[in-house]
């Protein structure tokens, strides 16, 4: 039985326009963040070089995002291909704010905001769809086979779903392991989250600035 060949075919459409939304969203925050370091630019004349070098990379990321949206065939079908003629059946661990699946030699991380179990045509497994919670993972969609009634769940999201938490539920969102999981590593973490929150800051600041000269 062609299982794998049969569920990606019938889910092609819903997981396609999962990744259209994934890439679409972050070349739009990348477009109207260098429309908007573009116009400053041009119209204040200040911090000619610095701009520069961040709309160089701006344009570059978004530049790059709009490609990898074009990959989605190949991207699925290298996920097909991963599964036939077997299904390829991983271990799923739940998080908090991840599925967590443990590969040999290394654990995937998957956001569960987004994320889609669809039933498989084998009823003894559920297809897993949805995007790594490292922001700089080199291939962030993420196509998996699980036994669902296999799942098992992290320790510390065991106790705080049966109230043993200390943290209340919207701190743990930035406690120390969910932002390290967003990065990917300690250097990820330090320089990436750096850099985001340093173009953040200089998108408000020219924001602000056009504020005062309209009114």
């Amino acid at each position: 039985m062609a299982t794998a060949q049969n569920d990606f075919d019938y889910y092609q459409r819903t997981i396609q326009q999962m990744y259209d939304r994934y890439y679409m969203k972050r070349i739009i925050l990348g477009l109207v963040a260098l429309a908007i370091f573009v116009a400053y630019t041009f119209f204040m004349k200040e911090l000619l070089l610095l701009n520069g070098i961040l709309i160089l990379i701006i344009a570059v990321v978004t530049g790059y995002w709009f490609v990898q949206r074009q990959k989605f065939p190949e991207v699925y079908q290298a996920f097909l291909v991963e599964n036939e003629p077997q299904l390829s059946i991983q271990s799923v661990e739940e998080a908090e704010y991840t599925y967590n699946i443990k590969t040999t030699g290394q654990v995937i991380r998957i956001a569960k905001k987004g994320a889609r179990n669809l039933p498989s045509q084998n009823k003894q497994y559920t297809l897993l769809v949805g995007f790594a919670k490292n922001q700089f993972a080199r291939q962030p969609l993420q196509i998996v086979y699980y036994d669902l009634l296999a799942l098992t769940y992290e320790e510390k999201f065991r106790l705080s779903r049966n109230g043993y938490s200390r943290l209340p539920k919207f701190l743990r969102r930035f406690t120390w392991s969910n932002l390290k999981n967003s990065a990917g590593n300690a250097a990820s973490l330090i320089f990436g989250n750096l850099f985001l929150l340093f173009i953040l800051y200089r998108l408000i600041r020219y924001i602000l600035a056009f504020l005062r000269m309209m009114f």
